[in-house]
Formats: structure tokens, C-alpha cells, sequence
């Protein structure tokens, strides 16, 4: 696995910035960072490079997704003022064909929509994209597991430690699955769970909690979960999770 991690310093240095920049971009969830046995940050220096990379240059990286609504993808990255009257643009719903059938008749301008979703050319756009997965758990030893076995994910992954870095994440890191561990404590797993499910801009994200057994699980959740997987968990158990429910959309 190529990957390089680097201190604080090693990071101000490459983007010709302060060290205290480097941690005031990790601490506002822009720049993830982890912590080692003694405290101290190290970076990847691949999250570095896509952070500092200019927005206008284009990425060369097949795994990087870049959101776009649908309104986007027609519009040349705006909306076009046929859109800005359908009930998709208006609820800013991440995906317009998740939504086509669930919304009042007429509402729907349906102004790019061809017989099926799927002779869309935005529909075969969005599925030719890798998966996001969020991964919100302040277990280091878990951490670890997940990022040693990423070279084998089919999906992309992210990995956050409490709740303020899960919200600053989502705004550049649209997910479609959360998976919350329920080892941080009942409370904290239903606060951050309805956090994400009441999140706007991702209004299709699916909830899996795991835990280790029935108590850990919140029942208050019990509504809003898509799935439950056992801890400990890697990346073939989230990407079986992924693989039974793609007839849903």
C-alpha cells in the first residue's frame, strides 16, 4: 500500500503555511488527520495533496467522486432556469431519480428525464461512481483495521472520531451509508445517527449501526437504521451491507 503520512510540520512545509494552519485545518474537519499512541497528528499526505490541489484542475484519481446534483450535471456545474422550479431542485435532494415517484405529479419538471431513470444519461453517471461510506468511531484500533484494509474496498471510505468531524466532513464528502459505532455510548451513537439523517444534504444517507450485542444498539434508532453489523467490522462486512441493498434504489 503506497501511502505517506506526515507530521504537522512536514505538512506546513509542503503547503508553505504555519503548523498551527495545518492544525486549524484539522480540527475544522477539512483536513483529516490521525492521532498517534503519544497524541500527535500525522496527516496522509494523498488528503494533503487533494486539499491544496487548485478546484479548477482536474482529478486523476478514478476512485475520487465529485458530487454534483442533477441541476449540475445538465447545467455545466449551475442551475439552469428550467430547474430552479422542480420540487428535486427545491428539496435539494441528492439524487432526482430517488425521488421521481414520491413527489406530487407536475412538481417534478422532469425536463431532462427520458422514458426510464436508467436511460438517463445523470443516472448512469451517478451509478458509474464508487459508493461513499462514512465511518464515525473513536476505537484506534478499529481505525486501524479500516485504513490497513482500504486498498480492497470497492467504495470509498472516510473515517471520523466524534461528531463535529462528521459534520464538517459530509459538506465535501456526500456519503450514502453512515456506520455509527454504538461503542461510543447509546447516547452519542443516537445523537450522531439522527445528526446525519436529519442532515439536507444528504437526504438518502442509510444508517448502520455496530455494536457488539443488543444492548449496545439504541432503540430510540430503531426507526431510522437501514442495517446493523457486528463489531468488530472490516471492509468485507461493509461492503456485504452495500452489496444487499442495491435493488433498493
Amino acid at each position: 500500500m503506497n501511502r505517506r503520512f506526515l507530521t504537522t510540520g512536514q505538512a506546513a512545509l509542503q503547503c508553505s503555511v504555519s503548523p498551527d494552519t495545518i492544525l486549524k485545518w484539522i480540527r475544522s474537519g477539512i483536513l483529516p488527520a490521525r492521532r498517534t499512541a503519544g497524541g500527535h497528528h500525522r496527516i496522509n499526505e494523498q488528503d494533503l495533496l487533494r486539499l491544496i490541489k487548485p478546484a479548477n484542475e482536474p482529478t486523476t484519481d478514478p476512485n475520487n467522486r465529485n458530487f454534483r446534483y442533477c441541476w449540475e450535471f445538465y447545467g455545466n456545474g449551475e442551475a439552469l432556469c428550467g430547474c430552479t422550479e422542480c420540487a428535486v431542485y427545491l428539496m435539494r435532494a441528492q439524487r432526482c431519480y430517488e425521488v421521481a415517484n414520491h413527489v406530487p405529479d407536475g412538481s417534478h419538471h422532469k425536463t431532462f428525464c427520458k422514458n426510464t431513470c436508467k436511460n438517463c444519461d445523470y443516472f448512469k453517471h451517478v451509478h458509474e461512481q464508487n459508493t461513499n461510506v462514512l465511518v464515525v468511531t473513536n476505537d484506534h484500533t478499529l481505525i486501524h483495521q479500516l485504513e490497513n484494509q482500504t486498498i480492497n474496498a470497492n467504495f470509498n471510505i472516510k473515517i471520523v472520531d466524534c461528531e463535529y468531524s462528521c459534520s464538517t466532513i459530509v459538506n465535501n464528502f456526500r456519503p450514502d451509508y453512515a456506520i455509527v459505532d454504538c461503542a461510543m455510548g447509546p447516547q452519542t451513537s443516537m445523537d450522531i445517527s439522527r445528526h446525519l439523517i436529519d442532515d439536507p444534504r444528504i437526504p438518502f444517507i442509510r444508517i448502520v449501526l455496530a455494536g457488539t450485542n443488543e444492548e449496545e444498539f439504541p432503540n430510540e434508532c430503531e426507526k431510522i437504521i437501514f442495517a446493523r453489523i457486528r463489531r468488530p467490522f472490516g471492509i468485507d462486512a461493509i461492503r456485504k451491507c452495500i452489496d444487499g441493498s442495491k435493488n433498493i434504489n
